[in-house]
C-alpha cells in the first residue's frame, strides 16, 4: 500500500510543534533556574532601583521645606501687611484731625463730607503718607 502524504505531513508538523514545546520549556527552565541563582534583580539594578528612590526621597523633603518657607513666610507678609494697615490708619486719622481744625478755619461753612474730601486730597499728597515715603522699589 502506499502512503498517505497528508497524514505524513500531519505527524510531520505535530511533531515540530511539539519539538518547539518541549524546547521552550527547556528554555524556561534554564531561565527561572538563572534567575533563582541569581536573584530577580542583579546587584547593579538594586543599587540604582536604591539611589533612585533616596533621590525621590531627598526631593521630597526638599519640596516639603520649600513649602514650608513659602507658608512662613506668606504669614509674616500677612503679619506685617496687618501691622502697616493699623500705622496706616492712625497717621491718616492723626493727619485729619489737624487738617481739619486748620481748614474749618481757612474754609468755614462747608460740609463734613466735603472737609473730608479735602482731606483726603491733602492726604494723598502729604509727605506723612507712608505710600509716598516708600519711593519706587
Amino acid at each position: 500500500m502506499g502512503v498517505n502524504i497528508k497524514s505524513e505531513e500531519a505527524r510531520a508538523r505535530k511533531a515540530a510543534v511539539e519539538a518547539e514545546k518541549n524546547q521552550r520549556e527547556q528554555r524556561e527552565k534554564e531561565d527561572k533556574y538563572w534567575t533563582e541563582a541569581e536573584g530577580s534583580k542583579s546587584k547593579a539594578a538594586k543599587k540604582k532601583e536604591e539611589e533612585a528612590e533616596r533621590r525621590a526621597e531627598a526631593a521630597a523633603k526638599r519640596a516639603e521645606a520649600k513649602k514650608l518657607a513659602e507658608q512662613e513666610e506668606a504669614e509674616i507678609e500677612k503679619a506685617l501687611t496687618k501691622v502697616d494697615k493699623k500705622v496706616n490708619r492712625v497717621a491718616v486719622s492723626a493727619f485729619e484731625e489737624a487738617e481739619l481744625q486748620r481748614l474749618k478755619k481757612e474754609k468755614p461753612g462747608l460740609t463734613h463730607t466735603q472737609y473730608k474730601d479735602l482731606i483726603w486730597k491733602l492726604w494723598k499728597k502729604s509727605p506723612d503718607n507712608p505710600v509716598n515715603q516708600a519711593g519706587p522699589s
